[in-house]
């Protein structure tokens, strides 16, 4: 019996009784009634209720101090594989939340999150969380050459392993990605939750690639089912503490004189890069930065963290340069890096 509901039995001089009943702990006293107590210890209603707000206050902080006790174990952020976007994100992508990763193509966009997949299954010393993956994909075949050089440039003593815990999912159709998102991405995230690699990464490849061209919703009919479908996303990424990445694809903005909207881009004025100075560097990444993701405020308004991936325009005879940026995060403050793409991943320069 803790102080707390200790000195409330002695004032009421029942702690020997109590005792005596062996009705010793908090939780033995929170499961009678008032007047239980009233009738086995002789007590008033005064008193009876004492012990139990007392009680059920003791069974309360513990539960609070446990699950406290969890979160602090708990990571709560999954690494990148690269030290300087971890340090962008402040410490990496965040569980319990949905993190887009947007951009046009050829911006990185897919080696980025193919690398989140080969992190989450590191130890946690090392940033990743020792799970397993879902890739969800519907544009084209899974990049699996691709996925294969990264794990063997990563992690050459172990690429079967790899690659195995990586489970991947292909979706057809707008029909088909909302019965995977809503059903059986969740069943099969709870039927490895008791495993040695549980699930903690969901990556979806991309969110909007099925919605572009289908003619058979309205746009009220598409917002009602992306406010849905990002409803039970970040569900599932707090119930099994997993980290949810989707990626999404941008349009060009114009404006009614058929001109590149000008508000759009004034948003990326304060634009900088880590180690460099001002946004002298904005005028590289401008045309790719303006660019409008696609879903619009009905998807923008449920993600937790986007991430933007910009490159310089694809000239010949230039090389193309390419940023990662936090376009907006609860944790992060809005500041890239410049990136390479190499045959391990997506690393800053």
């Amino acid at each position: 019996m803790k102080n707390d509901l200790k000195s409330v039995a002695t004032k009421f001089k029942v702690y020997d009784k109590l005792e005596k009943l062996e009705i010793d702990s908090s939780r033995d006293i929170i499961s009678k009634r008032p007047l239980d107590l009233q009738k086995i210890l002789r007590i008033n209603s005064q008193a009876s209720h004492a012990l139990l707000k007392a009680a059920a206050k003791e069974v309360y902080n513990y539960k609070t101090r446990q699950v406290l006790k969890k979160n602090i174990l708990q990571p709560n952020v999954l690494a990148t594989g690269d030290a300087t976007i971890d340090k962008l994100l402040n410490k990496g992508i965040p569980l319990r939340s949905i993190t887009e990763v947007v951009g046009e193509s050829s911006s990185g966009k897919t080696q980025f999150v193919l690398q989140l997949c080969l992190s989450v299954q590191l130890p946690k010393t090392k940033g990743g969380l020792e799970g397993s993956a879902i890739y969800i994909h519907n544009e084209g075949p899974f990049p699996t050459d691709r996925l294969a050089q990264l794990a063997r440039h990563n992690h050459p003593n172990n690429v079967e392993g790899i690659m195995n815990s990586i489970r991947t999912m292909r979706v057809k159709d707008v029909d088909d990605q909302y019965n995977t998102l809503a059903y059986h991405l969740p069943a099969f995230v709870e039927s490895q939750a008791n495993t040695s690699k549980p699930v903690r990464l969901v990556v979806i490849d991309s969110i909007s690639a099925v919605y572009r061209g289908d003619s058979t919703m309205n746009r009220f009919d598409k917002m009602k089912e992306i406010c849905d479908l990002s409803t039970r996303l970040k569900q599932l990424a707090i119930k099994y503490n997993l980290a949810v990445v989707a990626v999404n694809q941008v349009s060009d903005v114009f404006s009614k004189e058929n001109a590149q909207n000008m508000e759009h881009i004034d948003k990326w004025m304060d634009f900088q890069l880590i180690n460099q100075n001002g946004n002298q560097m904005l005028g590289l990444y401008i045309q790719s930065l303006s660019k409008k993701p696609i879903l619009g405020l009905a998807w923008s308004n449920a993600v937790n963290t986007r991430i933007r991936l910009a490159r310089s325009p694809m000239l010949e005879g230039m090389k193309t340069r390419r940023v990662v940026f936090i376009e907006f995060s609860p944790t992060a403050p809005r500041l890239g890096c410049e990136v390479i793409i190499e045959e391990g991943g997506v690393k800053s320069c």
